[in-house]
């Protein structure tokens, strides 16, 4: 079995013009103005910020990294090769999201919680990352 070759140019279109990506988009958006309401209506409150940023930072670096491929891929080749096409299924497929972003938070909270003793965060990033790398062999082998 051969690596899959990098993303570049094929014969699949792909676009950022579905509810998906909007959902993705919106969501990003919606984190964006709870901190932002934070900010302006408690500006001086730190354990407010901590708890947002506790609480939502491992949802935002997924989902920022989710736009940011998605947009990556379909901006560098709309017409995508099964490389591509398979990375943006993954992340508008939603499956992996769905399952890793609870999962890390989880297991962040757990270590954050536990002062470390439980070292639950790695192993859920490279859990995640191993689904991620599953789904993108699924999606690219099965077409």
């Amino acid at each position: 079995m051969a690596l899959p070759p990098f993303p570049g140019r094929g014969s699949h279109a792909i676009t950022l013009e579905t509810p998906a990506f909007y959902v993705l988009v919106i969501l990003l958006g919606l984190f964006g103005l709870m901190l932002w309401y934070l900010s302006t209506r408690y500006p001086n409150h730190r354990r407010g910020f901590e708890g947002y940023f506790e609480a939502a930072g491992i949802d935002l670096v997924f989902l920022i990294f989710g736009v940011m491929l998605t947009a990556i891929l379909v901006m560098e080749d709309p017409r995508a090769n099964a490389t591509s096409l398979a990375l943006y299924r993954v992340i508008l497929g939603g499956y992996w999201l769905t399952f890793a972003i609870p999962m890390v938070t989880v297991a962040s909270s757990i270590e954050a919680r536990s002062r470390g003793r439980i070292a639950w965060l790695i192993p859920s990033i490279l859990l995640a990352g191993l689904l991620f790398a599953a789904l993108f062999l699924y999606y690219f082998y099965a077409g």
